[in-house]
């Protein structure tokens, strides 16, 4: 049974300085701790209601949750509910560890740089995306909104658990390393070449910048661009989503590298 001290507690992670100050998050739905559980990420204890506990879902993460010896209790449906920050909860949520990284310190074959991007759904989008087609450095800028936001999160669906950096560093301590070091700099705009005619034959790797959805590319971190892309489109419309356009460089960029290697 959860305490009044516990209740506090968890809803307390709801906010980015009690997250940063304990180094835990809040894990919400059958699909987040399922993903969690897969990667072995440390998790402290799962409350689920006895509604929920009925479903198929619990009896698929019921095993694991017994093979890692996580501790496990029922907790009412209200409790639940007063804990969640999503309208529709599934009724079961998980008090686990923010992930422990690696710190920059060479240089990766592939990598994304997110700009000053604040909106949780696009962010936890771009992660879930990143993840999909395997990319496992992401770095952000300092105003990017928090990654470990509960919108991110479930946004996200697990993808925090499978890179290896994912820091916050601000765009001279990486982008200019990264150059110095043969990595092309890729920033799109609307006017640029067309990511299907980019060589990536004469480089030892890419970084992926994705802007802000209000302003793109800042203009400290677009002096480091070495090439400008563009994604081909009908004419007319202004641009497109942030998170979609990442999905659609990110499958170009990882299919052009298998011809091009």
């Amino acid at each position: 049974m959860l305490s009044s001290a516990q209740v506090k507690q968890l809803k307390s992670l709801h906010q980015k300085k009690f997250r940063r100050l304990e180094n835990k998050f809040i894990l919400e739905g059958y699909r987040l701790i399922d993903q969690a559980l897969s990667a072995k990420s440390e998790i402290d204890e799962i409350w689920i209601t006895k509604k929920s506990k009925d479903s198929p879902f619990w009896g698929q993460l019921l095993p694991k949750i017994e093979n890692q010896n996580i501790s496990w209790s029922i907790a009412p449906n209200k409790i639940i509910h007063q804990i969640s920050d999503s309208l529709n909860d599934q009724g079961i949520i998980a008090l686990a560890s923010i992930p422990t990284y690696k710190k920059y310190n060479q240089s990766p074959k592939q990598s994304i740089y997110l700009d000053g991007v604040s909106d949780p759904g696009n962010m936890g989008t771009i992660l879930r995306t990143a993840a999909w087609f395997g990319i496992k450095s992401v770095f952000r800028s300092p105003d990017c909104v928090d990654p470990f936001n509960s919108k991110v999160v479930r946004s996200a669906m697990g993808a925090h658990f499978y890179f290896s950096h994912f820091e916050a560093i601000i765009e001279e301590n990486l982008l200019a390393e990264l150059k110095k070091a043969g990595t092309k700099i890729l920033g799109s705009k609307m006017k640029g070449q067309s990511i299907h005619t980019l060589d990536m034959s004469d480089s030892d790797g890419w970084c992926l910048i994705l802007g802000s959805e209000s302003h793109g590319i800042s203009e400290s971190a677009g002096n480091f661009i070495t090439n400008t892309i563009t994604i081909p489109g009908t004419k007319g419309m202004e641009s497109l989503n942030v998170s979609v356009a990442g999905g659609i460089l990110l499958h170009a960029l990882t299919s052009l590298e298998v011809v091009t290697n």
